[in-house]
């Protein structure tokens, strides 16, 4: 061969895996930027006529097409390719339905059986396999976790604990503040399959904390992903064997999992006004407990309604961790976090919203009423509170009729 010929191949090589490299990262650039996106992939999101919902046999059960008109109507208010959403009461699913399509190609609805990525709404999937661990105490918040796990990739870790993990002020960095590059590379180009959550913590082990532990807060999801490291070392088993033990198991439900390709999951999609097309091929299996997870509604709310449980979750545990969150100056975190879940004062409930790839997810728990809500979507939105903010009328349409029924029943 000669020189010149040589030079074209090695250049060729050179340009392919180049293209090869950086393709992830313009795909990760065109999430947000409309232009870099694909003009023929395009398409139209069309208003649901109806919704399918699920069959619950409740004396609530009148308030079907009430509750699924305002689905409908929301889907259509915010270009959804499809919404669904479930309520349960008093640990009892009393409504679950599903409004538009699951995938806009074949024209295929959306039920209550479809699955979406639900984000960081996994935080209180993982969150609830710590309560149950800490209750069983098979593991201490307050505990420095090199003693559970003594080959800890970064030495600062080994004094940090569950507690400030759970609750964001390790010191931790975020996403856009790590500084591990290669981490960052494949947290952007999301292509390297982990079959285990410690694989996980090479994304970022090379990243210095950010801040003293306990000093400051900064979200981040790779708090959670150590969490899961710690609990499976502590637990001798696997994260997911773990998860399937000791929380979807005993509570009989067929999800949350692990994002994969399954004919029950929705095509997630990205979203311009009333137009979306298909988000980009993404492997989640990096961020799985802290954002990695997809779900029904239907069984989002049953996981939810299990924090309610004192025989699932004590009390003494679930009031620790539906506790915001102080830093050493004895001020209570700016995101009045708590330990894997936000709680809000006005209204007393706790919650977690999730942003994944071409998916929103919505979390909420409210003891007094013991109502628990959970909504999806297969798209994103700028504004998250503009897919979140049906939870209101849904919550207050079913609590009104609960308050009647209890009324009737006592009198």
């Amino acid at each position: 061969m000669s020189v010149r010929k040589l030079v074209a191949t090695l250049g060729l090589m050179v340009m392919l895996i180049l293209v090869y490299l950086l393709w992830p990262v313009y795909g990760f650039i065109g999430e947000d930027t409309a232009w870099m996106r694909k003009p023929w992939a395009w398409q139209t999101v069309p208003a649901a006529q109806n919704c399918l919902s699920g069959s619950e046999n409740t004396a609530l059960s009148q308030l079907s097409d009430q509750a699924c008109s305002m689905l409908i109507t929301h889907q259509a208010n915010i270009h959804a390719p499809s919404l669904s959403a479930a309520i349960a009461i008093e640990g009892e699913l009393v409504w679950s339905a599903a409004a538009g399509w699951s995938d806009l190609a074949s024209g295929e609805r959306a039920t209550p059986q479809t699955l979406y990525r639900i984000g960081s709404t996994s935080k209180p999937v993982t969150g609830t396999l710590l309560a149950r661990m800490v209750s069983n105490k098979r593991v201490d918040l307050d505990e420095p976790i090199g003693s559970y796990d003594d080959a800890l990739p970064n030495p600062d870790w080994a004094q940090l604990t569950l507690r400030q993990l759970a609750s964001h002020m390790a010191g931790m960095p975020e996403y856009k503040t790590n500084q591990d590059w290669l981490g960052v590379y494949h947290s952007i180009a999301l292509r390297r399959h982990h079959s285990n959550v410690r694989q996980g913590l090479e994304l970022f082990d090379g990243s210095p904390l950010r801040y003293p532990p306990g000093s400051q807060f900064e979200y981040s999801s790779f708090d959670t992903l150590l969490i899961a490291s710690i609990l499976q070392r502590a637990g001798r088993q696997s994260f997911d064997e773990l998860v399937q033990q000791q929380v979807t198991g005993p509570l009989g439900l067929s999800s949350p999992v692990p994002d994969a390709d399954v004919p029950e999951r929705a095509t997630f999609y990205q979203l311009d006004g009333n137009r979306v097309q298909p988000w980009r091929s993404v492997d989640l299996s990096n961020k799985l407990p802290g954002g990695g997870f997809m779900a029904r509604p239907a069984d989002l709310v049953m996981l939810g309604a299990a924090w309610l449980d004192n025989d699932f979750i004590p009390k003494a545990t679930r009031d620790t961790f539906w506790t915001p969150q102080r830093i050493n100056s004895g001020e209570i975190n700016e995101q009045s976090y708590a330990l894997t879940w936000r709680w809000r004062d006005e209204g007393s409930f706790a919650h977690h919203g999730g942003v994944s790839k071409g998916s929103m997810a919505w979390l909420a728990v409210y003891p007094k009423q013991s109502l628990v809500i959970a909504m999806t979507m297969n798209a994103t939105l700028p504004v998250f509170t503009d897919f979140s903010s049906l939870q209101t009328e849904l919550v207050e349409l079913f609590s009104k009729a609960n308050e009647v029924q209890a009324q009737v029943v006592e009198n």
